[in-house]
């Protein structure tokens, strides 16, 4: 079959949307499929650039695909008589992040008025797709509370898991992430100031604000916290990541009202790492289970420092949590057989 997978595409920027999208192309083509990525640019700001956007995604064709596989917003109104999509998020800050902190779309005539197109063609478009699938329960739940359009969960597995391995576990929580403000990097580095235990804290990743990664950097700073919490602000390959999984006490992912469970806790549990992650975090509660393969904590500085002292006093508890997280994910049909399957048929 020959597939094209499409999505949007904000220049310079790389996270899990963008690694999923070429995890699929590889694994279609390995699966014996011919299939090509287009990536539609995409901007929000100005907000006015969003309703060109749409218009844009709403002129291509790509008429020589049998099927095409749309990932993300605006790029599931292309339009093709045979489409599918595998939702992994619509325009968040027109639905659940609006009147939040993570808004990001101005609450002013023109931002409402646009707010409204993009509810209103979502509406449309949408419905017209046969098959829908997510990327978790909570993007599930999103488009059905906002929409009214019912959908399928189907996980996205790791591209490469087994690289992912345990060699020990030392002293440090690791938190892998692109480093922003819904991402929450500083919530994890305020709780070190309450830290009773000599628990480290490395955060390593791509920083996308300015102001965030230099507001993060000067609460090390003014806490003292110079050697407690390392902070790496660059891109690190998959075989950096899993070395630096591989020696963790345990991870951490606390985003806000994250789309899926993230690749964080796939790769953490992978490396029989327990997770602590937060209640308001979203697609994470999908797979871990308080007190069993980590911590399901408020998103507060103090209640986080417990559940990383808890995991450095206690090594048999991590250790222990970390292989539940392991044996639990096994059980779960997480699989790129799955998703191809599913994409396909």
């Amino acid at each position: 079959m020959k597939v094209t997978i499409v999505t949007t595409q904000v220049p310079f920027v790389y996270g899990g949307a963008e690694f999923l999208a070429d995890s699929l192309l590889r694994k279609l083509r390995e699966h014996g499929h011919s299939c090509e990525l287009v990536k539609l640019p995409f901007r929000w700001q100005p907000p006015q650039k969003i309703l060109e956007h749409m218009l844009a995604a709403r002129l291509v064709r790509l008429r020589t695909a049998d099927r095409i596989v749309a990932l993300k917003f605006p790029a599931y109104y292309v339009p093709h008589e045979d489409k599918v999509l595998w939702l992994l998020h619509q325009f968040r800050q027109a639905y659940d992040l609006w009147e939040t902190p993570y808004q990001d779309l101005p609450s002013t005539t023109d931002g409402v008025t646009i707010r409204e197109a993009i509810i209103r063609a979502d509406n449309q478009h949408l419905r017209q797709v046969s098959t829908i699938y997510t990327n978790s329960m909570v993007v599930s739940n999103r488009l059905y509370k906002f929409n009214g359009i019912g959908s399928k969960v189907l996980y996205p597995p790791l591209s490469d898991p087994d690289i992912f391995h345990c060699d020990s576990y030392q002293d440090y929580i690791f938190y892998p992430s692109r480093i922003n403000a819904v991402k929450r990097q500083h919530l994890i580095v305020e709780a070190m100031r309450y830290t009773k235990s000599r628990v480290r804290l490395i955060i390593a990743g791509n920083p996308e604000e300015t102001e965030y990664i230099r507001g993060i950097k000067q609460m090390v700073n003014d806490y003292d916290l110079e050697r407690k919490v390392t902070i790496l602000p660059l891109f690190i390959t998959e075989h950096e990541k899993a070395h630096l999984f591989s020696q963790a006490l345990a991870s951490a992912y606390i985003p806000f009202d994250e789309d899926s469970y993230g690749y964080v806790t796939l790769e953490s549990f992978r490396s029989r790492k327990a997770v602590i992650t937060c209640v308001d975090s979203g697609g994470t509660l999908d797979l871990v289970k308080d007190g069993f393969s980590g911590f399901l904590v408020p998103p507060d500085p103090q209640r986080l420092a417990v559940a990383m002292d808890r995991l450095m006093e206690d090594r048999v508890l991590a250790e222990t949590m970390g292989s539940n997280g392991f044996q639990d994910l096994l059980t779960r049909e997480i699989s790129w057989e799955r998703v191809v399957r599913s994409l396909t048929e």
